[in-house]
């Protein structure tokens, strides 16, 4: 038969035999390391928190198999049999990967009441009501789940030591057309969960999942301790930075008394507007907003001021910016009528168009936003660059959570089943970071997950078994069979060295 012109000059043909093959050559690496960051006696826990009463591996393959799924590119339970499918895999990860029956039926577990006790489908849905914006206590389960992302925080730490941590905290959207899912501020139905970030590291410390009409400002200082709670030793420096939903002063009170450097967004109330506006014209500088050129140093806090305070330009992206001090202005806070007490700095800034508006006065073509900080050794500039660079940390995070993992794509109906789903995804992400500190070359550290699926994971390979072992046989040719190769051997030597596995108590 001829082809036609597009089409090239081969057919598909299906086979009922067993073909020894696996698209997912670099899955298996992945269960290592999933093995190396969380042991058995995690399982042990989950499982009694849980409820099963099989043994806690069916627990552990269950979870594998998540995180798995999620690793190499599904967003779906249903995707589960798409790994099912690939006749090497299983021969490979010694188990066969979860059906999707059971792990829904992982996932509804984690719907639960903070004592433990299963919910009902109803039952869930009346503890998540429109015009009643409370945060859902965890149950036993999802509290397992909280402290294995800690953990691979410690594990992460271990091998890639970092002695300054810069705490991002921002919430994010997750859109859900489910009924059970609440409004939102932004129109939809989905939920709203809050998210803490190790800038340097770029791994998660923490999160907490919440209905769509929870506010970001809800229950700020509960969940910054929580993170504090979760930090590893060995760190010199801490700082946060978060946006004007955190600005509350309890929580920057808290911070300030810890011992903490923070830099939060300021709420522009009448009283600080009236400061604002007031300031003279000559007190005004160029202020440059961040740019790739200057992104890396301000994300670990090391802006230089020559390069932030450039007068190069106060234009961007057809704006102008100008920075100043806000002087003297002392919010009626409790803090502040204390003995002794150092005022908290205010930053303003200003951003106006270059195209004049020839009818209004340019006074009023003005828009003023402000930064509140304990930091008073750098310039205004340094400070506002600093700041602003947590816009590359934490939401590139919700990003890849929710665009390069599964977190955008909710599985289910039930509140804590989508809270377990979306932990997973933290874990996976945490996961992959842990990864890259410790087997892969530094080349490959930037790389988000869509890339490591490309150049590790989904590699092919012929799986074969001679002389009672398992051989998965790569080409060469192959850039990712060389690198899985290497990484293997750095995880085993980084194991023989004694690396140790906190075991839960």
């Amino acid at each position: 038969m001829k082809l036609p012109r597009p089409f090239l000059p081969f057919k598909i043909e299906t086979t009922e035999k067993r073909l020894d093959v696996t698209a997912y050559g670099g899955l298996p690496v992945l269960l290592e390391t999933i093995r190396m960051l969380w042991p058995k006696s995690w399982y042990r826990r989950l499982r009694k928190a849980l409820g099963y009463y099989k043994s806690w591996k069916v627990v552990r393959r269950h979870v594998e198999s998540v995180l798995l799924l999620i690793a190499a590119g599904g967003d779906s339970i249903d995707d589960l049999d798409i790994l099912r499918a690939d006749a090497g895999l299983p021969q490979l990860l010694g188990f066969e990967i979860s059906s999707p029956s059971r792990v829904k039926d992982l996932l509804y577990r984690f719907d639960q009441g903070e004592k433990g006790d299963f919910l009902k489908r109803t039952a869930s849905a009346e503890m998540s009501k429109q015009g009643q914006a409370m945060i859902r206590a965890e149950g036993p389960g999802l509290r397992v789940l909280a402290e294995m992302v800690t953990e691979s925080v410690f594990q992460i730490q271990k091998v890639q030591k970092c002695t300054v941590l810069t705490l991002d905290a921002d919430a994010t959207l997750v859109e859900s057309h489910k009924k059970t899912a609440l409004y939102h501020y932004d129109s939809g139905r989905g939920y709203q969960p809050m998210m803490g970030i190790w800038a340097e590291q770029m791994a998660w410390v923490a999160d907490e999942f919440r209905d769509g009409n929870v506010g970001s400002n809800t229950g700020l200082l509960a969940f910054v301790k929580k993170a504090v709670a979760g930090l590893p030793p060995g760190i010199q420096k801490f700082r946060f930075r978060a946006d004007s939903a955190f600005y509350n002063e309890d929580m920057l009170t808290w911070l300030d008394e810890q011992g903490w450097t923070f830099a939060v967004s300021a709420k522009m109330s009448e009283d600080l507007l009236k400061m604002v506006m007031a300031i003279p014209e000559e007190a005004w500088a160029p202020y440059r907003p961040l740019d790739s050129s200057t992104a890396s140093l301000a994300r670990s806090g090391r802006t230089a001021g020559s390069v932030a305070s450039s007068p190069q330009t106060t234009e961007d992206a057809g704006e102008i910016r100008e920075c100043a001090e806000v002087p003297d202005f002392v919010p009626n806070w409790k803090r502040n009528f204390k003995k002794d007490t150092r005022p908290f700095r205010y930053t303003a800034i200003r951003v106006r168009s270059r195209q004049l508006d020839l009818l209004t006065p340019v006074t009023q073509q003005w828009k003023h936003f402000c930064v509140v900080a304990n930091r008073h050794e750098c310039s205004p500039s340094d400070l506002l660059v600093w700041h602003r660079a947590k816009q590359g940390t934490v939401e590139h995070g919700h990003g890849d959570v929710k665009n390069e993992l599964a977190g955008g794509k909710l599985p289910a109906a039930r509140f804590g089943s989508n809270a377990a789903w979306w932990r997973f995804n933290i874990m996976c992400h945490n996961m992959f970071l842990f990864l890259k500190a410790a087997a892969l070359p530094a080349r490959m550290h930037p790389m988000r997950p869509k890339a490591l699926r490309f150049h590790l994971l989904n590699v092919p390979g012929l799986v074969l078994r001679h002389a009672r072992r398992t051989i998965l046989r790569m080409s060469a040719a192959h850039p990712g069979a060389v690198i899985l190769g290497e990484a293997r051997n750095k995880l085993y030597a980084l194991w023989e060295r004694g690396f140790a596995l906190a075991q839960p108590g």
